[in-house]
């Protein structure tokens, strides 16, 4: 019998880690997988989510989530998330 977590859509993982866990929590565990995304594309915009639903809740909670990731990245030597997509030009093929 599967796992029941292997039965839920990643949309319905990220909601019930958001709901269950506090940003910081989320960020780290985040940060300590930047590595497995063959695109970073993807990896920014999983956490674009992860913001968003914590936004739903409380915006000071979503920009802790942002900022705690942003810094976590930092430390392991990779690019912040990039929380903005309206820019022009820019592509998301960065190298994780």
């Amino acid at each position: 019998m599967p796992r029941f977590d292997a039965m839920l859509t990643i949309a319905e993982q990220l909601s019930l880690a958001v709901r269950a866990y506090a940003p910081t929590h989320v960020a780290r565990h985040f940060a300590a997988h930047v590595g497995q995304f063959y695109r970073r594309g993807d990896f920014d915009a999983l956490a674009r989510q992860a913001s968003a639903l914590y936004a739903t809740r409380d915006s000071e909670e979503a920009h802790l989530f942002r900022r705690r990731l942003d810094r976590r990245l930092r430390d392991r030597h990779h690019a912040p998330v990039r929380w903005d997509t309206t820019t022009p030009g820019v592509t998301d093929d960065r190298a994780a």
